[in-house]
């Protein structure tokens, strides 16, 4: 029988106390950051994405608007040397037709003072003698007149003369008023007579 008074033999497995355990169960706590979590970093990196696109945003909107301000600077430009090349052109074509002007005056001029027709006649002649000398620095030129090929662009027939020679057909005999032209466009289209070639009627 045994005595319960003895001392219990010591087991020899190892006893865990509250006391050794709660240290692992704090350290364990302590290091839930260690490990990642997968959603905070993928909404992290998306962040990061949609700041560098707004960045890149940025800098397409800044490089648009400095393209627009430019785009409208040489819009302005463009426009004053239009003006400018228009004001030139202005002042060339006032300039070549000033001196016919003021010979006109002087023509009119001696008119009233009691002229002869002859005087009068002369003065004229010498004002459409520069006038024309000016339009022809501008550029004006005259269309083909007598002798040339009928060209509708730039003739207008308004009447026909029957001619003998076939070869004369659909060619301008006559000038009935000068046409003018500046460069391809058209600025008078020369009213003509032009030749019509009928063949014979053979006899039976």
């Amino acid at each position: 029988m045994s005595n319960p008074d003895s001392p219990k033999p010591a087991s020899s497995e190892p006893q865990d106390t509250a006391e050794e355990v709660a240290p692992d169960v704090l350290d364990a706590s302590d290091n839930v950051e260690a490990f990642p979590n997968p959603a905070a970093a993928r909404v992290a990196e998306l962040e990061a994405t949609v700041e560098e696109l707004r960045g890149r945003l940025r800098a397409v909107s800044a490089a648009y608007q400095k393209n627009q301000d430019e785009v409208a600077a040489a819009r302005t430009r463009l426009e004053r040397a239009a003006a400018l090349r228009e004001e030139l052109r202005r002042g060339e074509v006032v300039t070549t037709l000033f001196e016919p002007v003021q010979n006109l005056r002087r023509s009119v001029d001696a008119a009233r003072r009691g002229g002869t027709l002859e005087d009068l006649t002369k003065g004229l002649e010498m004002v459409l003698h520069q006038a024309m000398e000016g339009f022809q620095k501008l550029g004006l030129e005259e269309v083909p007149g007598k002798g040339a090929r009928f060209d509708p662009r730039i003739h207008d027939a308004i009447t026909t003369m029957p001619v003998a020679d076939p070869a004369l057909d659909n060619i301008v005999m006559e000038v009935f008023s000068v046409g003018y032209r500046i460069g391809d466009r058209v600025i008078e289209p020369a009213k003509v007579i032009i030749g019509l070639h009928d063949e014979p009627a053979n006899e039976a």
